[in-house]
């Protein structure tokens, strides 16, 4: 059995003011949900590292919203069921794509630039989607962009109060209801306490705990451990999805290969050249990725390798400057061109898909926590 505290709270060294709502995590989630609450309320925005170092911030590939007919939401709903192979909630899965066109405009509306094309919004297409309904900025560099202008605007609200490089060790809870956090502050290592009535976790994944992950450093299942610590119920924490096309560097980094390049037309051959995709779905390279990689894993078995091939070099050398600046920089520094050389991907976890179980707000069962 867990011990209910990391650091008992008897530890704690300062104890500060008390404010309306603490939201753990600095990523597209935490930073929206911020600056939302805070047109009534005094916040709190706590992070383990730099406000700018999210999960967030290495998001390439873009934003999935169906924005431009003939698409509409409903195609994006059967999409969704359809990839989660009929397990989804269908609920949740409805009031995402519905109000997705509605989280676009905020973002627009706070200054984000998502790229353009011939006047209009740029779309993409990636695994498991029927229509291009892939938003990007900066090519392959969304998340980037995403993130600059989340900080940056929510910087210049005051009634924010943020706490960077300080790790959040548990929930504190009093007859089933919030009354805080205990923390450390990471540059002191002091044990503090933060009142509060409310308090939102956001802070990401568990990548780290797997060997091969897209994940940043940060991402630790921080949050949902001191959850359910804290007593709230977890649930679909088996369903992990691992990202198709994960390149490994020089120095054994693993750096994402955005699934939009396969949208935009990109292949994935076997160790013989044959593209092993085909056949195999519909949507050969662009199948959801728990089939592209199931057929990865059989081909790479077969062929005695812990690799596949991308293949970009059909695709035009103007439109990959364009749409992909990050990738061919970082595949420069490794001396491949996306252009002229196939490249070796494998998979790696990307996604956790279960967590803290909450209703459709967000609310757990311990009043006052949200996830």
């Amino acid at each position: 059995m867990l011990p209910r505290y990391l650091i008992s709270p008897s530890f704690c060294q300062k104890i500060h003011k008390y404010c309306d709502c603490i939201v753990i995590g600095s990523g597209i989630a935490g930073l929206s949900t911020a600056m939302r609450l805070a047109k009534n309320n005094n916040i709190k925005v706590i992070t383990k590292s730099s406000l700018s170092d999210s999960t967030t911030w290495y998001a390439q590939g873009g934003i999935a919203a169906a924005i431009k007919k003939p698409d509409f939401w409903k195609n994006h709903y059967e999409d969704t069921m359809a990839a989660g192979q009929g397990l989804c909630d269908r609920k949740a899965v409805k009031i995402l794509v519905k109000t997705a066109l509605k989280m676009i405009e905020d973002l627009i509306e706070i200054g984000t630039n998502f790229d353009i094309s011939e006047g209009e919004i740029s779309l993409t297409t990636e695994g498991g989607h029927s229509y291009p309904r892939i938003l990007h900025a900066g090519g392959d560099a969304t998340g980037e962009e995403l993130e600059k202008k989340l900080v940056s605007h929510s910087k210049g609200l005051k009634q924010i109060d943020f706490f960077p490089e300080y790790f959040v060790l548990d929930i504190l809870v009093y007859k089933n209801k919030c009354i805080g956090v205990l923390g450390m502050d990471i540059n002191t290592n002091k044990i503090e306490i933060h009142p509060a009535s409310n308090i939102v976790i956001a802070s990401g994944g568990i990548g780290q705990i797997y060997n091969l992950s897209t994940n940043p450093p940060i991402s630790t299942g921080d949050g949902i451990a001191m959850a359910y610590r804290a007593g709230t119920s977890i649930t679909d924490i088996e369903f992990v999805q691992f990202h198709p096309t994960v390149f490994k560097t020089k120095d054994s980094k693993l750096f994402l290969i955005s699934e939009a390049l396969r949208g935009e037309g990109a292949y994935l051959r076997d160790c013989h050249g044959n593209r092993f995709m085909v056949g195999r779905h519909p949507r050969a390279e662009l199948a959801p990725r728990d089939i592209v990689v199931k057929e990865m894993i059989r081909v790479m078995d077969k062929c005695g390798s812990n690799y596949v091939y991308l293949d970009a070099t059909h695709i035009p050398e103007s439109h990959l400057k364009i749409r992909f600046p990050n990738i061919i920089s970082k595949l420069r520094e490794n001396g491949l061109n996306l252009k002229k050389d196939l490249i070796k991907v494998s998979p790696a976890e990307h996604y956790l898909n279960g967590g803290v179980k909450t209703d459709y707000k967000g609310k757990t069962n311990i009043e006052g926590l949200y996830c």
